[in-house]
């Protein structure tokens, strides 16, 4: 069964364009790319709002999950504002993909999340990350930077 949410007071794309959060984690060793993107899809699953659409309907906005995340993996000597710029840019409240996941290698592999507002809070994000942290294996991603909310 599909849930839906009807929405009135829905604000427009364009002034939540740039609320977001995020947040880059950091491993000593090499990403395995494959375990990481398991973990992501792990996490997205337990989190079905990550992917949540949203769709005009009689002059209001619903909701409904099913929604998709987004991966890349950024050329070395990327910087982190690039990736998270590059990770804004592709969401897009009406197909449900307001999460995105980077993976920055080089010399210390670093990992940047970035979730839209509209799809998580203040919160259940660090619950997201934590649950990323452990999904991948405890103790070889940690909690490099916290950019948190952005306007």
């Amino acid at each position: 069964m599909t849930a839906y949410t009807a929405l009135t007071d829905l604000p427009r794309l364009e002034d939540v364009r740039f609320w977001f959060q995020t947040d880059v984690l950091a491993a000593d060793s090499r990403l395995d790319q494959t375990r990481l993107c398991t973990a992501v899809e792990s996490v997205f699953a337990a989190h079905p709002a990550l992917g949540t659409m949203f769709e005009p309907f009689l002059d209001k906005w619903t909701t409904r999950p099913g929604g998709a995340w987004g991966w890349a993996v950024e050329p070395p000597g990327t910087a982190v504002g690039d990736a998270i710029s590059r990770q804004r840019d592709s969401f897009d409240m009406r197909t449900g993909r307001l999460f995105a996941v980077s993976l920055l290698p080089g010399a210390r592999d670093r990992l940047v999340l970035t979730a839209s507002y509209l799809c998580t809070d203040r919160a259940s994000w660090p619950v997201v990350v934590d649950d990323l942290v452990s999904a991948y294996g405890g103790g070889v991603l940690r909690r490099e930077q916290r950019a948190g909310l952005a306007a």
